[in-house]
């Protein structure tokens, strides 16, 4: 067999070449620069992976460079997408009455919907949570079966429905459906698909040790996604490094962790946001990496995102509890003000000096006095007119007279 291979290889050798000399130079430099052109659009393509379906208005379904812009306009978008609180009264959202709308005009041309299609459907359904107070997901289930029997290689349709395994808490098909994704995905989705999976490993292996009493039901823990476990070497001390009545020293703010976090942690922590924006665990590994890059103020929005989901667990309020003081405490050094040092004088020297009558006054005192004094002027002048008046008419009469 070795032998066959190694004769093949030298037949196959005079072939490339002789299909090498066939190709003239100006035809060489076509093909290269169309392979550099695809080679560029392939880097400007958006690779990202999870959720695939097209935005429905100007929401971003990408990492943004702004964290400010990522929590106070990519997020609230993307939330939007599910049902309003009953309690509050409002109405649903634009976005996700132009879902709908989307929604109901694909069901009603069930034959001539494309691959796309169902990965819009699907993906709009898993984002919508629910509708009429059902839940979505089994109906993006009926929906990404149709599809996948019309286009089986469609690696989006085994992602989506890989996502939909995944809330619903069924890991193992999520796993084997996440590795097909990942087998079949073109090279630019392959890095988010493989998070994707890491994510949903992470997931199982704590489902697991729940349903067998190693891991409390109610202890939430971040997710090894990096193979870095950086949080427990940040400027804040991990729970365990003092004791149980010991309060941590606040450490300065510009210190750095001392294992930082990878470079694309945060890009890669915000794509899954984006994917699953109220997932708590999340929220806390994004916290936990701003607070490794010293973002204070975005650490303590994190970790109140991840509160309000209902995280729980000792460790977690013990890390919000140190993250949300030294947020205030960054506040409060940012808003004070930095004045000059005045030059110390002796206070007897002080009272020796005389001091003018002006300065005694403050400007309400000078502004009475101006007012008061200009009114004094007018009825004044008033009067000197009445008396000039007056002396003129009697000097007329006795010169009448």
């Amino acid at each position: 067999m070795r032998d066959s291979l190694h004769s093949a290889n030298q037949s196959a050798e005079p072939a490339s070449e002789r299909f090498a000399d066939t190709i003239k130079p100006c035809q060489r430099f076509v093909i290269i620069s169309a392979l550099a052109w695809l080679g560029l659009i392939a880097e400007s393509f958006p690779a990202y992976a999870g959720l695939y379906h097209r935005p429905v208005a100007d929401e971003v379904l990408q990492p943004v460079p702004q964290w400010s812009r990522f929590f106070d306009t990519v997020i609230p978008k993307l939330r939007s997408y599910a049902p309003p609180d009953p309690l509050s009264g409002l109405p649903a959202s634009a976005l996700r009455e132009q879902a709908l709308k989307k929604i109901s005009s694909l069901a009603q041309r069930p034959d001539a919907l494309t691959a796309d299609d169902f990965v819009d459907w699907s993906g709009w359904l898993i984002r919508l949570i629910a509708v009429n107070g059902r839940p979505t997901l089994e109906e993006a289930r009926r929906i990404l079966d149709r599809g996948r029997a019309r286009y089986p290689r469609d690696y989006r349709l085994a992602a989506h429905l890989a996502t939909v395994y995944q809330l619903s808490g069924e890991y193992d098909r999520a796993l084997a459906l996440t590795q097909e994704a990942l087998e079949s995905a073109p090279p630019a989705a392959r890095d988010g698909e493989r998070y994707h999976l890491r994510l949903i490993v992470q997931r199982r292996i704590q489902d697991q040790e729940r349903r067998t009493g190693r891991l409390a039901k109610e202890e939430a823990v971040l997710d090894d996604l990096f193979g870095q476990r950086w949080w427990e070497h940040s400027p804040l001390p991990w729970p365990g490094a003092f004791g149980p009545r010991e309060k941590p020293t606040p450490l300065p703010l510009a210190s750095s962790p001392s294992q930082p976090p990878p470079a694309d942690a945060g890009v890669v922590i915000q794509q899954l946001l984006i994917w699953f924006p109220f997932d708590g665990q999340l929220w806390w590994l994004l916290g936990e990496y701003l607070v490794a890059v010293g973002e204070w103020n975005h650490a303590a929005t994190a970790f109140q995102a991840a509160g309000d989901l209902r995280l729980g667990g000792k460790v977690f309020r013990q890390r919000r509890t140190l993250v949300l003081e030294q947020a205030e405490r960054a506040r409060r050094e940012a808003a004070a003000p930095i004045l000059p040092e005045l030059p110390s004088s002796d206070p007897a020297e002080e009272l020796a000096q005389p001091v003018p009558l002006w300065s005694r006054f403050g400007w309400p005192a000078w502004t009475l006095l101006i007012c008061g004094g200009a009114i004094l002027l007018m009825l004044a002048a008033w009067q000197v007119q009445i008396w000039t008046r007056r002396l003129w008419r009697r000097c007329r009469l006795q010169s009448h007279s």
